[in-house]
């Protein structure tokens, strides 16, 4: 397959200096730009894997020659380890319905729900190691979960050994009436989701990651109110693991 198209060249060393554009965009590169290796685990709506692969995602700046360059664009390029596919995405600045929080957590999925299938991803960064979670919640309860442990290159941690299967969730009940189910794919790592799908209540999806060699831990809430209208993006001290 031939192209037009110039060739795509990469910014030179983009950390020397913050890149243009928003303060989100900012926040975004600042924090997850670069190279990750990982691992995607992919889970039933039971908690039982059903496959996985090695992963390679790199997120930079990309500049063509041909158009106004004072805000390049962002591409992620993830390649499967497995199959070499590649799938990448590609924008200019971030998607009004991702949350970037200050740190460089982010979540993005719908900026409203309803009774029908809705899926959401939710990333927390600490340093050179990252854990993201894509979850699919359909009207009965869970669907599938995609679980993703990541580092830089030659900083990635161990990964659970397969075929993982997640202990059963418990129950949290919280004061402002969401209740919540918790699933715990490592010791360190919460995923909270719905207890039940009802409507005129409020919904909530989470990821904690709390490291014994951090000082400190991350938590991301991604929260739509009783009428499935997504609300401000709330990061808060982590809860005590169990």
């Amino acid at each position: 397959m031939t192209t037009n198209a110039p060739p795509l060249t990469v910014r030179p060393d983009p950390g020397l200096a913050l890149p243009r554009g928003s303060q989100r965009r900012t926040t975004l590169l600042q924090h997850n730009a670069g190279l990750w290796q990982g691992t995607f685990i992919r889970l039933d709506g039971q908690g039982h894997e059903l496959d996985r692969f090695a992963s390679h995602l790199e997120v930079q700046e990309l500049i063509t020659g041909t158009e106004d360059q004072d805000i390049p664009e962002i591409e992620a390029a993830l390649t499967n380890g497995s199959t070499g596919a590649v799938r990448t995405m590609r924008f200019r600045e971030p998607p009004s319905e991702m949350q970037i929080a200050a740190d460089g957590h982010w979540s993005l999925g719908p900026s409203r729900i309803g009774p029908w299938t809705w899926v959401s991803e939710l990333c927390v960064v600490l340093g050179e190691r990252r854990r993201r979670v894509v979850i699919e919640l359909a009207a009965e309860g869970l669907s599938s979960l995609v679980y993703v442990n990541e580092g830089r290159p030659g900083r990635q941690d161990p990964v659970p050994p397969a075929p993982l299967r997640l202990p059963p969730p418990t129950t949290v009940w919280q004061a402002n009436g969401v209740s919540l189910l918790r699933w715990q794919p490592e010791a360190d790592v919460l995923i909270d989701i719905p207890l039940q799908r009802q409507p005129d209540q409020p919904q909530l999806v989470a990821l904690q990651w709390q490291p014994a060699w951090a000082s400190h831990g991350a938590r991301i809430e991604r929260r739509h109110d009783r009428y499935g209208l997504l609300e401000s993006i709330n990061c808060r001290a982590p809860e005590p693991q169990p």
